[in-house]
């Protein structure tokens, strides 16, 4: 098997890829700045990736807030040929990636950039709809924020609100105010009744790519903490509350760890060219945080063992197989209900 290098390794994310290819029988190495890694290496430090990459690595990036990356590891990749795997949420971000697919298709690599949630669990839900000409995809999510209110997913929500952000409606890209609009949705049991605030989704740059006929992409975030919801609300509206918000982040990011959710639950619904709607949830219990690993640690296995048919620029709704990417949902405890009422 080819090493598998999870970069943020001792990161959430990290950690949790990392359990999951273990428990797959992988043995990946943990690569991070942080003395004691198996690999020590800075993700933005091109002399540090030229020492510690090898060809043929697989490469899973886990490494947050992705808003404030640079292209370093991908050309990092390009240059060593290795596969990479993101969990980028950053539109910015994976447009540097898709910039480069002429590169990434002459070196022979694999790329696959938003594995998780967004994009790769999105496309599998757009798959499953069985429309033909989807025109518009709605992501809610509830999640365990008690789990995953750590600095990257946190650095991710502080980047948005109240700032500038892509959004794709209507066909085209404009901007508006991260969590300045906000919807209500109905979540299966146990959630119920939900609130969320409209972030960028990497969704409206990835998935047009797959289905041209989309013409509408929004996400909302429900932040499942006690009284959170309003001071995102405001920081949206106010540039000095979004400054306090943000100067006092990692307290914030502290009260939700101790008062947060514990469960978690997705939502997407995906809209037909004649008004037709299908959509499913994905209701986690105990381990429902994990939702945004599985993918990548899906990918990265297949890739690791020869297993994973594409090359180049790897198009999200190929990112897994849909139908393992569900079942290992569900050995996880990851409940898939369809449809939504």
């Amino acid at each position: 098997m080819r090493r598998i290098l999870v970069l943020g390794g001792f990161g959430f994310f990290g950690s949790a890829i990392a359990e999951l290819l273990r428990a797959d029988g992988g043995k990946p190495l943990l690569a991070s700045r942080r003395a004691g890694a198996d690999v020590v290496v800075d993700v933005e430090d091109p002399a540090s990736l030229r020492q510690a990459l090898r060809p043929g690595d697989v490469l899973v990036d886990t490494v947050g807030p992705f808003q404030a990356r640079t292209e370093a590891l991908v050309e990092a990749a390009i240059e060593a040929e290795c596969d990479l795997i993101d969990l980028s949420d950053s539109v910015r971000y994976s447009r540097l990636v898709l910039d480069r697919e002429a590169a990434i298709g002459a070196a022979g690599i694999r790329v696959l950039t938003a594995c998780s949630t967004l994009s790769t669990i999105s496309a599998a839900a757009v798959r499953r709809s069985s429309l033909e000409a989807p025109r518009g995809l709605t992501v809610a999510l509830a999640p365990a924020s008690r789990h995953v209110a750590v600095p990257g997913t946190g650095g991710s929500l502080l980047a948005q609100v109240g700032a500038p952000i892509d959004v794709f409606r209507g066909g085209r890209w404009s901007q508006a105010t991260g969590f300045g609009e906000t919807r209500g949705f109905h979540m299966p049991p146990p959630f119920g009744r939900a609130r969320g605030g409209a972030l960028e989704s990497v969704d409206a740059l990835t998935l047009p790519r797959i289905w041209p006929t989309l013409e509408t992409v929004e996400f909302f975030l429900d932040p499942r903490a006690p009284g959170l919801f309003p001071v995102l609300s405001l920081a949206a509206r106010s540039r000095a509350a979004r400054w306090l918000t943000v100067r006092f982040g990692r307290l914030g990011m502290a009260w939700t760890r101790a008062f947060g959710a514990s469960n978690g639950c997705v939502m997407m619904e995906v809209e037909g060219a004649g008004g037709n709607r299908a959509g499913l949830a994905l209701v986690g219990a105990e381990r429902g945080y994990l939702t945004p690993a599985v993918p990548a640690a899906l990918a990265a296995l297949a890739i690791a063992r020869d297993d994973f048919p594409g090359r180049g620029l790897v198009p999200a709704d190929r990112h897994v197989d849909a139908e393992a990417l569900w079942s290992r949902l569900e050995s996880l405890g990851i409940r898939l209900v369809e449809p939504i009422e």
